[in-house]
């Protein structure tokens, strides 16, 4: 009875509290407006990560025994500490270097206290375990990575949840297959929170998460994540479990490195805002926002089912074939969207010069 106690728990407090959060910080003014950087036209309220965090945490300790949440404490200190920074950094933007402090901060809670941590890559690169101390060091690592990377795909109505329900629901099923039912009712409990949320952030969106629940979401996704890939096969039905964690995370983890190259290769700072994310190419290309979030789910959905179904043929054919699909999809993007500027362009060009440049040619 735990799980769907705990769905409809996270659920109904997020969808109960999402129109008091659009309420309360439209009367007090405090939106996130329109500028040059950004895509939204209405100034709209940006804190919708306290709604949803709220019935994570709720659903959790209706639905979690307290023998249960003492074992998994660091682990929700953690995410608590994740979204005070975001509240935070929501109300006024904080710097990076500050805010990976406190992620880091975060991280090493769970890695060394909470003991989570990537043991190895399940024989990928011929690793099977890491030595001492590079385990928790790598897992750092990875967990302020992911919690940021998944920051920045929250770029447009619906994407950041939709696909918080993808990762969530696999993992709770993984989790609840393998018999490991508090991680199931976490993971059950972040998808009853997006369904929530998705029913106000759906395009045209009433409220935005913000980094409150992009960062909430990330953390505590990744550390799930990492759960997950210590769990042996069997019982858990997955052999892959590297290749099959990272389709999970594929559409975060290929946006940030795409934007990383694209800004290393312009001759500007990795960190610095831009429009050179893939959401941000569908836009470019006509598609709304809705358009824009279901082509990249089923981006996402694709590339799950691709990597589960074929997962018998090793993590390095896996993740080879995923690098393959994610740079393809990304480049007839790019190159469709070259296309149209170019046309764009030309349609502009006076008929005169255009004549001239022909007899020129001749």
């Amino acid at each position: 009875m735990g799980i769907p106690i705990a769905i409809a728990t996270s659920f109904l407090v997020t969808l109960t509290l999402m129109p008091v959060i659009i309420r309360l910080f439209k009367s007090i003014d405090l939106l996130d407006r329109p500028d040059k950087r950004k895509i939204h036209r209405i100034s709209t309220p940006s804190l919708g990560g306290i709604a949803i965090f709220i019935g994570i945490l709720l659903a959790v300790l209706m639905s979690v025994s307290f023998s249960d949440l003492t074992v998994h404490k660091y682990f929700i200190g953690g995410s608590i500490l994740i979204f005070l920074l975001g509240v935070r950094d929501d109300l006024s933007s904080l710097l990076a270097h500050h805010k990976l402090v406190v992620q880091v901060f975060a991280a090493i809670l769970v890695v060394f206290f909470g003991e989570v941590k990537i043991e190895g890559l399940n024989g990928l690169f011929g690793v099977n375990n890491f030595p001492w101390v590079f385990d928790e060091l790598f897992t750092i690592f990875v967990i302020a990575i992911m919690t940021n990377a998944y920051n920045l795909i929250d770029g447009i109505d619906g994407l950041a949840g939709s696909i918080a329900l993808v990762i969530s629901g696999f993992l709770g099923w993984s989790a609840f297959h393998s018999g490991n039912y508090v991680d199931a009712t976490l993971a059950f409990s972040i998808l009853g929170a997006s369904l929530g949320f998705l029913l106000y952030n759906w395009y045209p969106s009433r409220v935005f998460m913000g980094d409150t629940g992009s960062m909430v979401f990330g953390f505590m996704l990744t550390v799930l994540m990492i759960k997950f890939l210590a769990v042996p096969s069997p019982p858990s039905p997955i052999v892959s479990p590297v290749a099959v964690s990272l389709s999970l995370f594929i559409l975060p983890v290929y946006d940030t490195l795409r934007v990383f190259i694209i800004r290393f290769y312009q001759g500007v700072h990795p960190l610095a805002p831009d429009r050179n994310h893939i959401h941000h190419v569908l836009l470019k290309l006509g598609y709304n926002h809705a358009s824009s979030t279901l082509i990249l789910l089923a981006f996402n959905v694709a590339i799950v089912s691709l990597t589960v179904l074929f997962q018998s043929i090793g993590e390095l054919w896996l993740m080879l074939c995923m690098a393959t699909i994610a740079t393809t999809f990304g480049v007839l993007l790019d190159r469709k969207l070259m296309k149209r500027e170019a046309a764009r362009v030309a349609q502009l060009i006076p008929p005169e010069i255009k004549l001239s440049k022909k007899h020129t040619s001749v």
